[in-house]
Protein backbone atom coordinates (compact mmCIF):
# COMPACT_ATOMS: atom_id res chain seq x y z
CA UNK A 1 0.00 0.00 0.00
CA UNK A 2 2.83 2.42 0.91
CA UNK A 3 4.47 1.70 -2.45
CA UNK A 4 1.22 2.59 -4.18
CA UNK A 5 1.01 5.93 -2.37
CA UNK A 6 4.69 6.54 -3.19
CA UNK A 7 3.72 6.14 -6.82
CA UNK A 8 1.13 8.89 -6.43
CA UNK A 9 3.94 11.16 -5.25
CA UNK A 10 6.00 10.73 -8.41
CA UNK A 11 5.98 13.24 -11.29
CA UNK A 12 3.14 12.66 -13.75
CA UNK A 13 5.35 11.32 -16.53
CA UNK A 14 6.90 8.80 -14.13
CA UNK A 15 3.46 7.80 -12.84
CA UNK A 16 2.19 7.12 -16.35
CA UNK A 17 5.32 5.17 -17.27
CA UNK A 18 4.89 2.86 -14.25
CA UNK A 19 1.12 2.42 -14.71
CA UNK A 20 1.50 1.57 -18.39
CA UNK A 21 3.18 -1.61 -17.19
CA UNK A 22 0.13 -2.60 -15.10
CA UNK A 23 -2.44 -5.06 -16.38
CA UNK A 24 -6.18 -4.33 -16.22
CA UNK A 25 -6.70 -6.05 -12.86
CA UNK A 26 -3.81 -4.14 -11.29
CA UNK A 27 -5.14 -0.87 -12.68
CA UNK A 28 -8.57 -1.43 -11.13
CA UNK A 29 -7.03 -2.36 -7.78
CA UNK A 30 -4.81 0.73 -7.90
CA UNK A 31 -7.81 2.96 -8.71
CA UNK A 32 -9.50 1.77 -5.50
CA UNK A 33 -6.93 3.67 -3.42
CA UNK A 34 -8.34 7.16 -3.93
CA UNK A 35 -10.08 9.50 -6.34
CA UNK A 36 -6.67 10.79 -7.41
CA UNK A 37 -5.58 7.24 -8.23
CA UNK A 38 -8.75 6.67 -10.25
CA UNK A 39 -8.27 9.92 -12.16
CA UNK A 40 -4.67 8.98 -12.90
CA UNK A 41 -5.67 5.59 -14.34
CA UNK A 42 -8.41 7.18 -16.44
CA UNK A 43 -5.84 9.53 -17.94
CA UNK A 44 -4.07 6.54 -19.51
CA UNK A 45 -7.06 6.28 -21.90
CA UNK A 46 -7.32 2.51 -21.83
CA UNK A 47 -10.60 1.33 -23.33
CA UNK A 48 -13.01 -1.56 -23.01
CA UNK A 49 -14.41 -3.13 -26.16
CA UNK A 50 -17.29 -4.74 -24.30
CA UNK A 51 -18.48 -5.20 -20.73
CA UNK A 52 -20.81 -8.02 -19.73
CA UNK A 53 -22.68 -8.84 -16.53
CA UNK A 54 -23.41 -12.50 -15.84
CA UNK A 55 -25.63 -13.58 -12.93
CA UNK A 56 -24.80 -17.22 -12.20
CA UNK A 57 -26.46 -19.49 -9.61
CA UNK A 58 -23.87 -18.84 -6.89
CA UNK A 59 -21.98 -15.75 -7.96
CA UNK A 60 -22.04 -12.66 -10.18
CA UNK A 61 -19.40 -12.00 -12.81
CA UNK A 62 -18.29 -8.92 -14.76
CA UNK A 63 -16.36 -9.69 -17.96
CA UNK A 64 -14.50 -7.23 -20.17
CA UNK A 65 -12.07 -7.00 -23.07
CA UNK A 66 -9.51 -4.25 -22.44
CA UNK A 67 -7.80 -2.57 -25.39
CA UNK A 68 -8.77 -5.58 -27.57
CA UNK A 69 -6.01 -7.60 -25.91
CA UNK A 70 -6.72 -8.54 -22.30
CA UNK A 71 -9.71 -10.65 -21.34
CA UNK A 72 -10.46 -9.82 -17.72
CA UNK A 73 -13.16 -10.84 -15.30
CA UNK A 74 -14.24 -10.14 -11.74
CA UNK A 75 -16.24 -12.84 -9.96
CA UNK A 76 -18.13 -11.78 -6.84
CA UNK A 77 -19.04 -14.31 -4.18
CA UNK A 78 -21.81 -13.93 -1.57
CA UNK A 79 -21.10 -13.36 2.12
CA UNK A 80 -22.24 -16.87 3.02
CA UNK A 81 -21.71 -20.11 1.08
CA UNK A 82 -24.83 -21.28 -0.73
CA UNK A 83 -26.86 -23.97 1.01
CA UNK A 84 -27.82 -27.21 -0.64
CA UNK A 85 -31.47 -26.16 -0.60
CA UNK A 86 -32.47 -25.05 -4.08
CA UNK A 87 -34.02 -21.57 -3.85
CA UNK A 88 -37.20 -20.63 -5.67
CA UNK A 89 -36.68 -19.07 -9.09
CA UNK A 90 -36.39 -15.30 -8.98
CA UNK A 91 -36.16 -14.94 -5.19
CA UNK A 92 -32.42 -14.66 -4.43
CA UNK A 93 -31.51 -11.04 -3.65
CA UNK A 94 -28.37 -9.47 -5.09
CA UNK A 95 -25.71 -9.41 -2.39
CA UNK A 96 -22.84 -7.12 -1.43
CA UNK A 97 -19.90 -9.42 -2.21
CA UNK A 98 -17.55 -10.75 0.43
CA UNK A 99 -14.82 -12.20 -1.77
CA UNK A 100 -13.68 -11.12 -5.24
CA UNK A 101 -11.75 -13.26 -7.72
CA UNK A 102 -10.04 -11.38 -10.55
CA UNK A 103 -8.88 -13.22 -13.68
CA UNK A 104 -6.81 -12.15 -16.65
CA UNK A 105 -6.96 -14.15 -19.87
CA UNK A 106 -8.67 -16.97 -17.94
CA UNK A 107 -5.33 -17.93 -16.38
CA UNK A 108 -3.84 -15.47 -13.92
CA UNK A 109 -6.04 -15.33 -10.81
CA UNK A 110 -6.00 -13.34 -7.60
CA UNK A 111 -8.44 -13.31 -4.67
CA UNK A 112 -9.09 -10.38 -2.35
CA UNK A 113 -11.66 -9.10 0.12
CA UNK A 114 -14.31 -6.83 -1.31
CA UNK A 115 -13.88 -3.24 -0.02
CA UNK A 116 -17.61 -3.07 0.86
CA UNK A 117 -18.59 -2.09 -2.68
CA UNK A 118 -21.87 -3.14 -4.31
CA UNK A 119 -21.97 -4.78 -7.74
CA UNK A 120 -23.33 -1.52 -9.18
CA UNK A 121 -20.40 0.40 -7.70
CA UNK A 122 -17.96 -2.09 -9.24
CA UNK A 123 -19.60 -1.65 -12.63
CA UNK A 124 -19.39 2.12 -12.30
CA UNK A 125 -15.72 1.94 -11.36
CA UNK A 126 -14.76 -0.32 -14.27
CA UNK A 127 -16.71 1.75 -16.78
CA UNK A 128 -15.23 5.02 -15.51
CA UNK A 129 -11.63 3.80 -15.28
CA UNK A 130 -11.67 2.38 -18.80
CA UNK A 131 -13.55 5.31 -20.34
CA UNK A 132 -16.47 3.17 -21.50
CA UNK A 133 -19.93 4.56 -22.30
CA UNK A 134 -22.56 3.56 -19.69
CA UNK A 135 -23.58 0.55 -21.79
CA UNK A 136 -23.32 -3.10 -20.81
CA UNK A 137 -24.52 -6.47 -21.98
CA UNK A 138 -26.18 -9.12 -19.82
CA UNK A 139 -25.31 -12.78 -20.28
CA UNK A 140 -27.82 -15.45 -19.25
CA UNK A 141 -26.48 -19.01 -19.09
CA UNK A 142 -28.56 -21.03 -16.60
CA UNK A 143 -31.88 -22.88 -17.00
CA UNK A 144 -33.43 -20.91 -14.13
CA UNK A 145 -32.96 -17.32 -13.01
CA UNK A 146 -32.47 -17.67 -9.29
CA UNK A 147 -31.68 -14.01 -8.63
CA UNK A 148 -34.50 -11.56 -8.05
CA UNK A 149 -34.91 -9.73 -11.36
CA UNK A 150 -35.77 -6.44 -9.69
CA UNK A 151 -32.45 -6.66 -7.85
CA UNK A 152 -30.61 -7.20 -11.14
CA UNK A 153 -32.51 -4.29 -12.67
CA UNK A 154 -31.39 -2.20 -9.70
CA UNK A 155 -27.75 -3.03 -10.52
CA UNK A 156 -28.01 -1.88 -14.13
CA UNK A 157 -30.51 0.99 -13.77
CA UNK A 158 -27.71 3.57 -14.18
CA UNK A 159 -26.62 1.96 -17.43
CA UNK A 160 -28.11 1.19 -20.83
CA UNK A 161 -28.48 -2.50 -21.60
CA UNK A 162 -26.96 -3.05 -25.03
CA UNK A 163 -27.72 -6.75 -25.43
CA UNK A 164 -29.32 -9.68 -23.69
CA UNK A 165 -27.40 -12.86 -24.58
CA UNK A 166 -29.35 -16.07 -23.92
CA UNK A 167 -26.79 -18.83 -24.34
CA UNK A 168 -25.36 -22.13 -23.04
CA UNK A 169 -28.10 -23.67 -20.87
CA UNK A 170 -30.35 -20.64 -20.53
CA UNK A 171 -34.01 -21.62 -20.38
CA UNK A 172 -36.94 -19.97 -22.14
CA UNK A 173 -38.66 -19.10 -18.84
CA UNK A 174 -35.46 -17.46 -17.60
CA UNK A 175 -35.35 -15.24 -20.69
CA UNK A 176 -39.03 -14.37 -20.41
CA UNK A 177 -38.62 -13.44 -16.75
CA UNK A 178 -35.59 -11.28 -17.53
CA UNK A 179 -37.28 -9.44 -20.40
CA UNK A 180 -40.48 -8.81 -18.47
CA UNK A 181 -38.33 -6.87 -16.00
CA UNK A 182 -35.74 -5.40 -18.39
CA UNK A 183 -37.23 -5.21 -21.87
CA UNK A 184 -35.28 -2.12 -22.95
CA UNK A 185 -32.26 -3.33 -24.91
CA UNK A 186 -30.87 -2.77 -28.37
CA UNK A 187 -30.14 -6.41 -29.17
CA UNK A 188 -31.51 -9.84 -28.32
CA UNK A 189 -29.15 -12.74 -29.05
CA UNK A 190 -30.57 -16.24 -28.70
CA UNK A 191 -28.15 -19.17 -28.81
CA UNK A 192 -29.35 -21.66 -26.19
CA UNK A 193 -30.61 -25.05 -27.44
CA UNK A 194 -33.70 -24.53 -25.26
CA UNK A 195 -34.92 -21.98 -27.84
CA UNK A 196 -35.21 -24.39 -30.77
CA UNK A 197 -39.00 -23.86 -30.97
CA UNK A 198 -39.86 -20.14 -31.33
CA UNK A 199 -43.56 -20.89 -30.82
CA UNK A 200 -42.66 -21.13 -27.12
CA UNK A 201 -41.34 -17.56 -26.92
CA UNK A 202 -43.36 -15.47 -29.35
CA UNK A 203 -43.68 -12.87 -26.57
CA UNK A 204 -39.93 -12.29 -27.04
CA UNK A 205 -40.15 -12.08 -30.83
CA UNK A 206 -42.65 -9.21 -30.69
CA UNK A 207 -40.44 -7.02 -28.46
CA UNK A 208 -39.39 -3.67 -29.83
CA UNK A 209 -35.64 -4.39 -29.95
CA UNK A 210 -33.41 -2.89 -32.61
CA UNK A 211 -31.80 -6.24 -33.52
CA UNK A 212 -32.50 -9.91 -32.95
CA UNK A 213 -30.17 -12.82 -33.65
CA UNK A 214 -31.60 -16.33 -33.40
CA UNK A 215 -29.25 -19.28 -33.70
CA UNK A 216 -25.46 -19.10 -33.77
CA UNK A 217 -24.77 -22.58 -35.14
CA UNK A 218 -26.72 -25.27 -36.96
CA UNK A 219 -26.41 -27.52 -33.89
CA UNK A 220 -29.09 -25.20 -32.53
CA UNK A 221 -31.50 -26.86 -35.03
CA UNK A 222 -33.90 -23.94 -35.02
CA UNK A 223 -37.38 -24.81 -36.32
CA UNK A 224 -38.89 -21.41 -37.05
CA UNK A 225 -42.17 -21.00 -38.92
CA UNK A 226 -43.39 -18.28 -41.26
CA UNK A 227 -45.77 -17.03 -38.57
CA UNK A 228 -42.86 -16.72 -36.13
CA UNK A 229 -40.85 -14.65 -38.63
CA UNK A 230 -43.79 -12.39 -39.45
CA UNK A 231 -44.32 -11.31 -35.83
CA UNK A 232 -40.68 -10.33 -35.24
CA UNK A 233 -40.68 -6.61 -34.47
CA UNK A 234 -37.00 -5.74 -34.93
CA UNK A 235 -35.21 -3.58 -37.49
CA UNK A 236 -32.37 -6.05 -38.01
CA UNK A 237 -33.21 -9.76 -38.11
CA UNK A 238 -30.63 -12.54 -38.36
CA UNK A 239 -31.82 -16.14 -38.34
CA UNK A 240 -29.72 -19.27 -38.76
CA UNK A 241 -31.84 -22.31 -39.62
CA UNK A 242 -31.70 -25.22 -42.02
CA UNK A 243 -35.49 -25.59 -41.93
CA UNK A 244 -36.55 -22.43 -43.81
CA UNK A 245 -37.58 -23.50 -47.31
CA UNK A 246 -37.60 -21.52 -50.56
CA UNK A 247 -41.39 -21.67 -50.46
CA UNK A 248 -41.39 -20.10 -46.98
CA UNK A 249 -39.14 -17.29 -48.26
CA UNK A 250 -41.53 -16.74 -51.17
CA UNK A 251 -44.52 -16.55 -48.83
CA UNK A 252 -42.65 -14.16 -46.55
CA UNK A 253 -41.90 -11.80 -49.45
CA UNK A 254 -45.57 -11.78 -50.48
CA UNK A 255 -46.58 -10.89 -46.90
CA UNK A 256 -43.94 -8.12 -46.82
CA UNK A 257 -45.33 -6.66 -50.05
CA UNK A 258 -48.74 -6.45 -48.34
CA UNK A 259 -47.26 -4.60 -45.33
CA UNK A 260 -45.99 -7.22 -42.88
CA UNK A 261 -42.84 -6.63 -40.80
CA UNK A 262 -43.12 -2.82 -41.18
CA UNK A 263 -40.11 -2.15 -38.87
CA UNK A 264 -37.78 -4.56 -40.65
CA UNK A 265 -34.89 -2.83 -42.42
CA UNK A 266 -32.44 -5.67 -42.87
CA UNK A 267 -32.91 -9.44 -42.72
CA UNK A 268 -30.42 -12.24 -43.15
CA UNK A 269 -31.41 -15.91 -43.31
CA UNK A 270 -28.31 -18.05 -43.04
CA UNK A 271 -28.13 -21.65 -44.25
CA UNK A 272 -25.66 -24.51 -44.35
CA UNK A 273 -22.91 -24.34 -47.02
CA UNK A 274 -24.55 -27.04 -49.14
CA UNK A 275 -27.87 -25.18 -49.44
CA UNK A 276 -29.00 -24.69 -53.05
CA UNK A 277 -31.54 -21.91 -53.62
CA UNK A 278 -34.33 -22.42 -56.13
CA UNK A 279 -34.66 -18.87 -57.40
CA UNK A 280 -37.75 -19.73 -59.43
CA UNK A 281 -39.60 -20.84 -56.27
CA UNK A 282 -38.43 -17.82 -54.26
CA UNK A 283 -39.66 -15.36 -56.90
CA UNK A 284 -42.81 -17.19 -58.00
CA UNK A 285 -45.78 -14.82 -58.31
CA UNK A 286 -43.71 -11.71 -57.56
CA UNK A 287 -43.22 -8.60 -59.69
CA UNK A 288 -39.49 -7.96 -59.68
CA UNK A 289 -36.60 -6.64 -61.68
CA UNK A 290 -33.01 -7.75 -61.75
CA UNK A 291 -30.24 -5.33 -60.88
CA UNK A 292 -26.53 -5.41 -61.58
CA UNK A 293 -24.70 -8.13 -59.65
CA UNK A 294 -23.06 -6.84 -56.48
CA UNK A 295 -20.29 -9.34 -57.17
CA UNK A 296 -20.06 -12.74 -58.77
CA UNK A 297 -22.39 -15.36 -57.26
CA UNK A 298 -24.58 -12.67 -55.64
CA UNK A 299 -27.75 -12.04 -57.70
CA UNK A 300 -29.53 -8.80 -56.77
CA UNK A 301 -33.30 -8.58 -57.24
CA UNK A 302 -35.61 -5.62 -56.56
CA UNK A 303 -39.27 -5.83 -55.46
CA UNK A 304 -41.68 -3.15 -54.24
CA UNK A 305 -44.17 -3.06 -51.36
CA UNK A 306 -47.66 -1.74 -52.02
CA UNK A 307 -46.80 1.53 -50.25
CA UNK A 308 -43.94 2.11 -52.70
CA UNK A 309 -41.08 0.98 -50.43
CA UNK A 310 -38.33 -0.84 -52.31
CA UNK A 311 -36.97 -4.16 -51.11
CA UNK A 312 -33.65 -5.61 -52.26
CA UNK A 313 -33.00 -9.37 -52.35
CA UNK A 314 -29.43 -10.63 -52.46
CA UNK A 315 -28.70 -14.36 -52.73
CA UNK A 316 -25.24 -15.36 -51.53
CA UNK A 317 -24.23 -18.43 -53.52
CA UNK A 318 -20.57 -18.78 -52.53
CA UNK A 319 -19.24 -20.41 -49.34
CA UNK A 320 -21.71 -18.57 -47.13
CA UNK A 321 -25.24 -19.41 -48.22
CA UNK A 322 -27.49 -16.53 -47.18
CA UNK A 323 -30.70 -14.85 -48.21
CA UNK A 324 -30.35 -11.11 -47.57
CA UNK A 325 -33.33 -8.80 -47.77
CA UNK A 326 -33.19 -5.10 -46.96
CA UNK A 327 -35.28 -1.99 -47.40
CA UNK A 328 -34.00 0.68 -49.79
CA UNK A 329 -35.77 4.04 -49.74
Amino acid sequence: MSAAFSLLGLPKNAQRKVLNGFDAVQLINFSLLSNNAKTLVRSLNFTIAQITLCADEDFIEIQAIVDKEQSVGWIFYPPEPSSRIQPVRGTVPIFVPNLVKAEKNFEETIYFKNPKMSISEWLTLIIEVFNHPPILDILWTKPDCLFDMKSIKGIVERFNVGSHFFTRNCGVECAQLALRTMSESRTLAIASPAFANPAEYQDILILNSKSIFIGFSFDFDLKISLDDILIINSKLIHIMSRHITDKTINRYLKHWIQGSNPRMENMRLEFEPNRIFDEEVILRGLKYRRARLIRQNQPKICIRRKDGTNGIIVLHLAETRCFDFYVSN
